[in-house]
């Protein structure tokens, strides 16, 4: 399929996408290897072909062209006839993510061929992200005989839209310079839960600007109206004392209780964490929490959206990631950051002993989530041990296997043995030479 690229003027030239679009627009080709006018630029995905008009300028001193529509330049380039620079290929994100586009420098000439290069668009590209890029360009015959012999039509560079790369003024390397925006829709539950999320801050933010002003009446309107109100705080004052006093008595009976009180403690402990988190939560909702956690948040967010496994997991392009591979993403791959969550999820899986019989009923929660992070930081080296994990974890009286402990031993145990055995190989050999030494200097100590 080939069609020429509708004209440029307004958001109203861009044909329905109601599930993907790809946007390119072509600013120029540089260093072409014929001073020859190109007649077109095209772009093919997923079989369909669009194209630009012919150039609307060149550079005076090289075979450069630049591509540009009337509008964009004003009616100053007036060397060539220009046309619409801006390809659009609409198609469903799913199909377009994985894809890759093919731009070609078309001459419409048998004696010059084409010059092509190709990007592949989940590598170069995020969703909803615009991106300048130099494609290196490779004539076409040349592309033909590599194809599928690795990178034949050229890389995409991420570069900025001045910037050039070259080999040398001798052997100029042919480059087109395109910007490329991927647009797509987010995925309906990411969907759903922002809508649900704008609702909860909106909720949160009326109830706060409503309740400020009865807080700032009880807090200062109050006592100045009423004085006697301060006078409240006068039995609070000894029984402050009394409990500071007292302290040091209630710490001794749980140290002496701990076998009876243990449960009751980790109960406690459940029961103020779960009152943190929610605490935590409203005030992450409230107007001055989001201003303070917008930095930390925008910065993992786009961490998280720099990977593939993001990008699948926020917007609609292919199957969803699965839990390992959303859990590779936040655990560690380093030897000691390893041990570390290692440690923490054995205590984890065996805290369940401070409360015999209940605690046996969190393990069932907990051995999936367990099995997933093993699965992700040691499947490539131990791939049964998710299941031994899981195993050890859902069953009974079996949470004292550390599973991820050996995990990391079986990763790190033969590089740590082998490193040691090596210092302890170059410790024997500066021993013997020491030791060679000594009897030398014995022996001539003895001639003497």
């Amino acid at each position: 399929m080939v069609s020429r690229s509708p004209p440029s003027g307004g958001d109203a030239r861009l044909p329905p996408a109601p599930n993907g679009r790809l946007v390119a627009t072509v600013l120029s080709a540089y260093d072409c290897p014929s001073d020859k006018q190109p007649t077109s630029v095209s772009m093919t995905v997923l079989g369909t072909t669009v194209s630009t008009g012919p150039p609307s300028a060149r550079h005076r001193d090289r075979n450069s062209f630049k591509f540009a529509d009337s509008a964009q330049t004003g009616g100053r380039d007036t060397l060539l006839s220009g046309g619409s620079n801006e390809l659009v290929v609409s198609a469903d994100l799913a199909a377009l993510y994985p894809a890759t586009a093919e731009l070609r420098v078309t001459y419409g000439d048998s004696a010059q061929p084409d010059l092509v290069a190709k990007c592949r668009l989940k590598k170069a590209l995020r969703v909803n992200e615009q991106q300048w890029l130099i494609l290196q360009l490779v004539d076409e015959t040349v592309a033909t005989e590599q194809e599928g012999g690795g990178n034949a039509s050229g890389e995409a560079n991420g570069v900025g839209p001045g910037e050039q790369t070259a080999a040398g003024d001798d052997n100029l390397q042919p480059t087109l310079r395109v910007k490329l925006l991927l647009s797509g829709p987010l995925r309906p539950e990411i969907k759903a839960l922002a809508n649900l999320s704008q609702n909860w801050f909106n909720t949160v933010d009326g109830l706060a600007d409503a309740g400020g002003s009865t807080l700032s009446t009880v807090l200062t309107e109050l006592p100045e109206k009423i004085p006697a109100v301060k006078y409240l705080l006068v039995p609070a004052v000894p029984l402050a004392a009394l409990s500071v006093a007292l302290a040091p008595v209630l710490v001794g009976v749980l140290v002496i209780g701990l076998p009876f009180f243990l449960p009751f403690l980790a109960i406690f402990a459940a029961f103020a964490a779960s009152v943190a988190a929610i605490g935590g939560v409203l005030y992450v909702s409230t107007r001055p929490g989001r201003e303070k956690m917008q930095p930390a948040f925008a910065s993992a967010y786009s961490t998280f959206l720099a990977t593939q496994t993001g990008q699948r997991f926020i917007y609609n392009t292919g199957p969803r990631p699965t839990p390992k591979a959303l859990a590779q993403i936040v655990l560690p791959k380093d030897m000691m950051a390893k041990f570390i969550v290692c440690l923490l999820i054995d205590f984890v899986g065996s805290s369940s002993y401070l409360l015999p019989g209940v605690g046996e009923a969190f393990d069932v929660a907990w051995a999936p989530t367990q099995t997933i992070m093993i699965a992700a930081m040691f499947d490539h080296v131990s791939p049964n041990l998710k299941y031994l994990s899981f195993v050890e974890e859902i069953l009974p009286f079996t949470d004292v296997i550390p599973s991820a402990c050996l995990g990391w031993a079986k990763e790190f145990g033969p590089v740590i043995l082998g490193e040691s055995g090596k210092k302890v190989m170059d410790l024997t050999v500066a021993l013997r030479g020491e030791r060679e030494a000594l009897r030398e200097t014995m022996s001539g100590v003895k001639m003497a």
